[in-house]
């Protein structure tokens, strides 16, 4: 039997790595590599009968001359990824060389060697196991109050929740006051499940009683069950709208955040669907030279029965990456604005809607009809300037208006206040109104 390493445990996306040297095998090497790896397969895959399966199905193709065109190690390895990903889209398989495998492995020997004796070496200062994820901020790339009181939470991995806590319960702080939240993984590409668990729990109900998700593997007894929390450091928000935006290369357990909420009915998912692998695993070495991933483990939502392997997550709203957080906004609105009571706060939204709108398809006004607003109303005045409408107020820069309708117009990037042109009864401009956000309105007769 030859000898297999663990490398690592992961639930991330196995990508490929981005080699371009080739490494020359003969047909001999070829065909031992792949027995090795059929049998890798068989010893680890979650699912023992698919296990046995695929090692079969491997070893008849190398029986059957499938493999003979393919004499380097790089070209045969992308080539069986191919293959395997049909059965589980976790399955990676790369060469790294006879040396670099021996390292590997006299690493993770040396390792372990060091933690069996580690009661007998002298007290050391601990050493930061998360310094790395620390400089990526744990995942979170942005958080931010979009308008209407609407949060954003951009995450592009999903970090052990033991060293990343702090930073979700910042993130989830600062948008607590808000009226819905949206999550953004279009570039997430996965992490840790106490990370996806610790954010759902947020928005369920107090009391732990939700079974969110079951892990199965060949190496448990029994599933390994994760619930809700019961009592959440952040509180509990069962009611605030949550948004979960989506791409295709959003991969593994970033999947199973948009996945479990919508089960739940507790999230709506807008973007595209996503990659499809739902099975955690781990890297392995051989003695050949070639790494693999293999999933040691598969997710069951207690309500689907199965997970997003092979499938991905189905947008409730399909819509391109690029566009879905403008298409997640345009769904808000109105649902938001016909919510709330508060006039403040339904201006805010009215007006957080008609910018996005103005923005996307862009309010046409000839040259001519612009000219009605041009003059000087006290500190304030307008002109135009290569056929657009420039605001300026005394002492300050120049503003090109963004047209809104109906005499309406807006600052670029400012959705605080808004400036409205009053006419007279024969249609001629006589004032220019601003309009602030709490409802204040500061008129400014003409005076030139």
């Amino acid at each position: 039997m030859f000898k297999k390493v663990l490398l690592a445990c992961t639930a991330s996306l196995a990508l490929a790595s981005a080699g371009f040297a080739q490494t020359n095998i003969s047909a001999d090497e070829r065909a031992a590599a792949l027995r090795e790896i059929a049998e890798l397969i068989g010893d680890e895959y979650f699912d023992a009968t698919r296990a046995a399966a695929i090692e079969s199905q491997l070893k008849e193709l190398v029986s059957s001359g499938a493999f003979d065109d393919f004499d380097d190690a790089e070209s045969l390895s992308s080539h069986l990824t191919q293959l395997l990903l049909e059965e589980d889209r976790h399955f990676s398989v790369n060469y790294r060389g006879m040396e670099a495998v021996r390292e590997a492995i006299a690493a993770a020997e040396a390792a372990e060697a060091r933690r069996a004796n580690r009661d007998n070496e002298p007290q050391r200062a601990p050493r930061d196991r998360f310094a790395g994820l620390r400089q990526q901020n744990f995942g979170f790339d942005s958080v931010e109050i979009l308008d209407g009181n609407i949060g954003y939470i951009k995450i592009d991995m999903f970090a052990p929740i033991e060293g990343g806590m702090d930073t979700a319960n910042a993130a989830l702080g600062f948008v607590a006051g808000t009226n819905a939240i949206i999550f953004d993984l279009r570039e997430n590409r996965g992490g840790a499940p106490s990370m996806v668990q610790y954010l759902i729990s947020h928005f369920l109900e107090d009391g732990g009683d939700t079974l969110i998700n079951t892990f199965v593997s060949r190496d448990l007894d029994y599933p390994n069950q994760m619930w809700s929390i019961p009592h959440h450091p952040m509180g509990h928000r069962p009611d605030v709208p949550v948004i979960v935006l989506t791409s295709g290369a959003t991969g593994s357990a970033d999947e199973a955040f948009p996945y479990h909420l919508q089960a739940l009915e507790r999230g709506t998912i807008i973007g595209e669907s996503t990659y499809g692998a739902g099975n955690p695993g781990g890297t392995w070495l051989t003695d050949r030279g070639y790494e693999i991933f293999i999933s040691t483990g598969s997710a069951r939502n207690p309500i689907t029965g199965t997970n997003w392997e092979g499938t991905g997550v189905t947008p409730d709203i399909e819509v391109a990456s690029d566009h879905a957080l403008n298409q997640a906004l345009l769904s808000l609105y109105p649902q938001l604005i016909e919510d709330t009571e508060d006039d403040n706060a339904r201006r805010s939204l009215e007006w957080g809607q008609e910018m996005l709108e103005a923005e996307m398809e862009p309010i046409e006004i000839s040259a001519s009809d612009l000219e009605a607003y041009v003059g000087t109303f006290g500190i304030r005045s307008t002109r135009m300037d290569d056929g657009q409408l420039i605001y300026q107020r005394d002492g300050n820069p120049p503003i090109q208006l963004i047209a809104l309708g109906d005499d309406r117009f807006a600052f670029p990037g400012d959705n605080m206040a808004r400036l409205v042109f009053e006419r007279d009864r024969r249609g001629r401009v006589i004032s220019l109104d601003l309009h602030m956000i709490r409802g204040r309105v500061m008129a400014n007769p003409r005076t030139d």
